[in-house]
């Protein structure tokens, strides 16, 4: 994998990935005045977002989004906004913009992240991980809605089914993903990267999109 850059340790793929991710948006900031970015959730980007919140970056001309999210209310502690919104909370200047605005009713979430999610199609930088089982965002495998999300030619977010609580997860789909100018994937662990490479013959949902990938991220 050309686009694979590995580390010996997780300490040096988070500073190093903290950086350029830090590079990008001041290169999308100085080029057309502000930056777009999409955040995954999940406990192994988490040392990443903590660098970035410590970093000397102008919040103020940044919009950040969500790659997916559980659908629970916000203070919960499976919310990935939540968390997120918890490591950047010392900078006054941070937005976010929220994929369960309305935590009492699922569909009408789903139609207005499709909406509100619009501003960030053809943005500059997403950062992915990917589950033991093969899926990114929350596009996982043995689910319709899932497929649909895979499949899908015009941009927009759906609502999926996890295999684990919480199951409701709102999600980009596929298309939406690809959109985007840098797609980054950072994973750890033997394990993943073995489920990785092995993709393209299992037909995991990251199959479909590590041909599209533009850097890999990796630490044992």
């Amino acid at each position: 994998m050309e686009r694979l850059i590995s580390f010996s340790s997780r300490e040096g793929a988070f500073d190093s990935l903290a950086q350029r991710i830090s590079a990008l948006i001041n290169k999308a900031q100085e080029t057309k005045g502000n930056a777009t970015v999409l955040l995954s959730g999940g406990g192994t980007p988490m040392p990443v977002y903590e660098k970035l919140s410590d970093s000397s970056l102008d919040f103020s001309k940044i919009e950040f989004g969500l790659v997916d999210d559980r659908f629970v209310p916000v203070h919960d502690p499976a919310s990935n906004e939540g968390v997120i919104r918890n490591i950047f909370k010392h900078q006054p200047d941070f937005s976010l913009e929220s994929m369960v605005p309305n935590p009492d009713d699922y569909e009408q979430s789903i139609a207005q992240c499709h909406q509100t999610y619009q501003e960030f199609v053809h943005g500059d930088i997403i950062l992915l991980g990917m589950g033991g089982d093969g899926h990114f965002a929350s596009l996982f495998p043995n689910d319709e809605p899932s497929e649909k999300g895979l499949l899908a030619t015009e941009c927009g977010c759906l609502g999926t089914n996890a295999p684990s609580h919480p199951t409701k997860r709102i999600s980009t789909n596929l298309a939406f993903i690809n959109s985007i100018e840098h797609r980054i994937l950072l994973i750890t662990g033997t394990d993943k990267l073995d489920k990785l490479k092995a993709s393209p013959v299992e037909r995991t949902p990251i199959s479909y999109l590590v041909d599209a990938l533009t850097e890999i991220y990796y630490a044992p």
